[in-house]
């Protein structure tokens, strides 16, 4: 049994498809099948039931689907570090995050991958539950949210930067030429929220005020991306983080009397697990790219 093939098994049996994991893997779908066959073999069991329509797993299959990914692992991460010692960065970095940090993270990822080539970045963009989950499960290098969670036994949580929760809505909006608003001004305005479970939601509940009460919430939605181009093409407005207007022309930010006081926004990393190089280089790259767009925002404002 050779570790490449239970990375092969892996790939199947994430796709359910022989075609879908031979592309992920970069090897022909002959190949990868007569490696699975010889696994099975060796196992002496089938590991896939085939059919026209998908693949799916036999009772031995499921069997060995946790062991697999226990040993693919272990093995990436005795590669990660011994690299580490080397003071090399390659292998893979995991990163985890809501939808509606991505403005912060963007621009240290483009020079992460500049950076380092041979380092191959996944990003998972879910909701703060699904973050959690992953986390726990060992399953993300690094997430970042604006919330630390109550139970922080199994997490540690390192400050990034400080960031505002704001009103965002079209620019053509009859408020958007103001410096700042109230709940009082918002409760006489359409409101479109984030879902319970996305990032701004839970920062909204988590830090909202009494005066926030009577919000005339017309629509809630659980897609950031889906929830902006609503904004777009009507007069609701949202509350989001104040980056969240930024490269799109069409909407503004503007700061919420209530919300002045900035918030946290922690990079979160498992507590007791191996903490990758990978994982540093990225955080200190999105702490230094932040102070020059903070030092770039100041000098235009002179």
């Amino acid at each position: 049994m050779e570790i490449r093939q239970l990375k092969y098994f892996l790939a199947i049996a994430e796709t359910g498809s022989f075609s879908e994991a031979s592309r992920r893997c970069c090897l022909s779908q002959s190949a990868i099948s007569q490696q699975i066959k010889v696994l099975e073999d060796e196992l002496g069991t089938s590991l896939f039931e085939r059919s026209s329509h998908r693949v799916v797993l036999t009772e031995s299959g499921e069997v060995l689907l946790p062991v697999a990914h226990k040993v693919v692992d272990a093995a990436n991460e005795c590669r990660e570090r011994v690299a580490d010692v080397a003071g090399l960065l390659h292998g893979e970095l995991t990163i985890g995050l809501t939808p509606s940090l991505e403005s912060y993270v963007r621009w240290a990822m483009l020079r992460f991958m500049k950076l380092y080539p041979r380092v191959r970045l996944n990003v998972k963009y879910e909701p703060i539950p699904e973050l959690i989950k992953l986390m726990r499960s060992g399953q993300l290098d690094v997430a970042f949210s604006i919330i630390v969670e109550d139970d922080t036994s199994w997490v540690e949580s390192i400050p990034v930067t400080e960031i505002r929760l704001c009103a965002v809505m079209r620019n053509t909006h009859p408020l958007s030429r103001r410096s700042s608003l109230s709940f009082k001004d918002l409760r006489q305005q359409s409101i479109v929220l984030p879902e319970e479970s996305l990032q701004n939601r839970n920062a909204v509940e988590r830090f909202l005020t009494k005066e926030a009460e009577g919000l005339n919430v017309r629509a809630v939605i659980n897609d950031a991306c889906a929830l902006l181009q609503l904004i777009k093409y009507n007069n609701c407005i949202t509350i989001m983080t104040e980056r969240t207007a930024q490269n799109i022309d069409e909407l503004c930010a503007i700061p919420i009397d209530e919300l002045m006081e900035p918030k946290v926004f922690y990079a979160h990393f498992l507590k007791g697990a191996y903490r990758k190089r990978s994982a540093t280089v990225f955080l200190d790259m999105l702490r230094q790219v932040i102070e020059e767009e903070k030092a770039m925002s100041a000098a235009l404002s002179r």
